[in-house]
C-alpha cells in the first residue's frame, strides 16, 4: 500500500474525510508516531540494517547512520574480525588515557552526537591507519514520512501487516482526538493485537538455525576484554558451587556414601 492509502483507510475508521488537508497531515503525523512506537516493541529482524564506518588515523569518534534505533554488532572488515561492544567503565579500565592507538577491537557506544543527533561511536584502540572499513549492523527505525513519500509503496521499508497496523494506530489516535475513549481502545487493541501476533511469528523465524559448541570449558580462555570480565564471573560462581558442595558433604557425608563418594 502507499501511505495515502493508509491514512485514507486510517481516517475511514475514524469517520472523517481524507479530502481534507488537515485531517491527512495530522494522519501522516500519527503514522510517524506508531512506527516508532512498533519498532520499540520489539527487534524486528525486518528492521536490521547494515552500514559502514571508514577509518582516520587518530581519529576515535565516528557517527552512525541517522536512521539507527540501537546498534546491535561490528565488524572490523578490514581484519576480517568481529568487534566486542563494551561500556565506558571497561574502557577506561583497560586504558585509562584513552589514548591507545592499533588495530581497533572494541566499540564503545557514546549515545548521541550534540551536533548531529545521530548515535556515535568510540573504536577503541584509536584507529592508527585510514581507510579501513568498519562494517556495522543496527535495528533501525522508519523515517519520518512527509508529504512528498504519499505516494510511494510502503513495502520498500515495512511489512503489509505492519501497514494495516498503522491503519488501526492513526484512527486509534484520531479516536482520541475525538473523544471517543472507547473507539480508541478498539482500535489500539487491534494495532497491539497485529504487532503482538507477529512478535511470535518474527521469533519464529529460526530456520536451519544451529550453534557450535564451544567444546572442553576447561580448554577455552578468554581473548577479549568483556570475556575476561565473564570468565572471571564464571570462575568465582564455580568456586561457590565447589564450597556449597563440600559444606554438604560434611554435614551429610551419608548422602554422599550411598553413592559411592567419599
Amino acid at each position: 500500500m502507499t501511505l495515502t492509502k493508509v491514512m485514507q483507510l486510517g481516517l475511514a475508521r475514524a469517520g472523517l474525510s481524507s479530502s481534507n488537508s488537515i485531517f491527512l497531515d495530522r494522519a501522516r503525523d500519527y503514522f510517524n508516531e506508531g512506527t516508532k512506537d512498533l519498532a520499540q516493541r520489539h527487534d524486528w529482524r525486518w528492521l536490521i540494517k547494515s552500514s559502514t564506518i571508514t577509518t582516520a588515523d587518530g581519529t576515535k569518534a565516528y557517527s552512525l547512520a541517522a536512521d539507527v534505533l540501537k546498534p546491535l554488532m561490528f565488524v572490523h572488515t578490514t581484519d576480517d574480525v568481529t568487534m566486542s561492544m563494551i561500556d565506558i567503565q571497561e574502557m577506561i579500565q583497560a586504558d585509562p588515557d584513552n589514548d591507545e592507538e592499533g588495530a581497533s577491537r572494541f566499540v564503545v557506544v557514546n549515545g548521541i552526537n550534540s551536533s548531529t543527533g545521530y548515535w556515535e561511536v568510540d573504536l577503541h584502540p584509536i584507529p592508527d591507519t585510514s581507510s579501513e572499513t568498519i562494517t556495522y549492523h543496527y535495528f533501525a527505525f522508519v523515517p519520518d514520512k512527509i508529504s512528498s513519500n504519499d505516494s510511494t509503496d510502503l513495502a520498500t521499508t515495512m511489512p503489509l501487516w505492519s501497514q494495516w497496523a498503522m491503519v488501526h494506530f492513526i484512527a486509534a489516535r484520531y479516536k482520541g482526538e475525538k473523544g471517543d475513549e472507547q473507539g480508541e481502545t478498539n482500535d489500539f487493541n487491534s494495532y497491539l493485537f497485529a504487532v503482538e501476533s507477529n512478535i511470535k511469528t518474527d521469533e519464529a523465524q529460526d530456520g536451519n538455525e544451529h550453534y557450535r559448541r564451544l567444546g572442553n570449558a576447561d580448554s577455552w580462555k578468554p581473548t577479549s576484554l568483556w570475556s575476561v570480565v565473564w570468565w572471571h564471573k564464571l570462575q568465582q560462581a564455580c568456586r561457590r558451587a565447589d564450597t556449597e558442595r563440600d559444606g554438604r558433604r560434611q554435614k551429610y557425608p551419608h548422602r554422599y556414601w550411598r553413592r559411592g563418594e567419599e
